[in-house]
């Protein structure tokens, strides 16, 4: 008997969603280190301080003698 076209076309889509499954499960099993970034030496945190706090932080003296964060570097 002969296949329904609803029939083949639901055949066609689980075939390629199969196969679609499979290439992405291969390559993220090629390179699992792939996505990983390197570490920027950044950190966060939820702490806040208020605009005087920060002031008082950073007097003259700590002006004067501070550094740019180093920054990543593509490559």
């Amino acid at each position: 008997m002969r296949r329904s076209s609803f029939s083949r076309w639901g055949t066609a889509a689980a075939l390629l969603a199969a196969v679609v499954a499979v290439a992405a499960w291969r390559n993220a099993a090629a390179d699992p280190d792939s996505k990983q970034q390197p570490d920027s030496g950044t950190t966060s945190g939820d702490e806040w301080q208020s605009p005087d706090e920060v002031r008082e932080y950073w007097t003259p003296q700590r002006m004067r003698e501070a550094r740019p964060a180093p920054m990543p570097e593509d490559g």
